[in-house]
């Protein structure tokens, strides 16, 4: 679940976890030293610390973060406050955000307001280009561009509701397949669709434990496995001081007392272009070891330093996400 606010917050929470079928979950240091934890690292979290892991990214445009930590809570505690929106309420980058119940329309969306910087930002849709600063599709930047220079905060603000309903509605029906790329400059696009399953991919362990799980991931609407949940949402929250906007789609999977959580934001307005988390929620005497990892897709980490950026993003990225988990530690107390 988490966001990649964080990049933006995410999170999202996607789990990696769930047992291969007539086969018995493994202890906490098992699982952490198989999942490529270091004995150092399984070490702090047996002591009540959160570690971070070091993961490979899919893409040259991938952020990653991991780390895993004990809460006190059940995991079925765990998930039943997620599906609240605790992450959304406990970070400070929250402008707003609201679950989405039944079937999505405009009304959905109703809260949804280009607060703050209201002015700045209706002209930064109005003028909007492939390449620029917002992810918009083609038809979606005609759409805007249709309004006119002088279009009202009102009238932007309906078509960014409509839009988001719209990308939202295609992705229930279609999952990856309805995601609209966006614009980039010279004719060229970015498809998060590709992204998310490149992320997918090569969340290898997943594949290895739950085949059911990443096949549901990479083919959603379809293969659904017996008793998952889902829901859906949209969130407004500064990333790196930007107002953004973010649809997010969070999957429940049981996999006996363990679940399986899997969070992604699958169209975001600025500043990265998707996010995938990944967690395992596993049962202890304790309460739950979480096993958390995220894959953030942003352009800003290519061509000319990329390497270096891509390590640095990583950290800060890290970071964000511990910082999030403790204050979520601070509250399951």
């Amino acid at each position: 679940m988490i966001r990649s606010r964080l990049a933006g917050g995410a999170l999202a929470l996607v789990a990696l976890l769930a047992r291969p079928a007539a086969a018995e979950l493994p202890d906490a240091a098992t699982f952490l030293a198989d999942v490529g934890f270091s004995a150092e690292q399984v070490a702090q979290v047996e002591a009540g610390k959160l570690a971070t892991a070091t993961i490979q990214p899919s893409t040259e445009r991938e952020l990653v973060a991991a780390f895993a930590f004990l809460v006190q809570a059940s995991p079925a505690e765990l998930v039943s406050q997620m599906k609240t929106g605790l992450l959304d309420r406990t970070d400070p980058n929250t402008i707003a955000f609201a679950m989405i119940q039944g079937a999505p329309t405009l009304a959905s969306f109703a809260k949804l307001a280009l607060q703050p910087d209201a002015q700045k930002r209706t002209q930064a849709y109005v003028n909007a280009r492939p390449g620029g600063d917002l992810n918009l599709s083609a038809a979606e930047i005609a759409r805007f561009g249709a309004l006119g220079s002088g279009a009202s905060t009102a009238a932007v603000e309906g078509t960014v509701r409509s839009a988001l309903l719209a990308r939202l509605e295609a992705y229930q029906a279609r999952g990856l397949a309805g995601i609209e790329p966006y614009a980039r400059a010279d004719g060229k696009t970015r498809s998060p669709a590709d992204e998310l399953r490149a992320a997918t991919h090569a969340t290898k362990r997943l594949h290895s434990m739950v085949p059911a799980v990443q096949a549901l991931l990479l083919d959603y609407p379809g293969g659904k496995p017996p008793g998952t949940e889902e829901a859906y949402r949209w969130s407004h929250y500064t990333a790196h001081g930007v107002p953004t906007l973010a649809l997010t789609h969070s999957l429940y999977v049981p996999e006996g007392d363990a679940f399986v959580v899997a969070q992604r934001q699958f169209y975001v307005t600025s500043g990265y272009n998707c996010e995938q988390g990944v967690a395992a929620l596993l049962p202890m005497k304790t309460g739950t070891l979480v096993v958390y990892s995220n894959r953030t897709s942003t352009d800003q980490v290519t061509g000319f330093g990329g390497s270096a950026k891509r390590s640095i993003g990583s950290k800060l990225l890290g970071s964000q996400l511990e910082e999030l988990y403790q204050k979520v530690q601070a509250t399951e107390r």
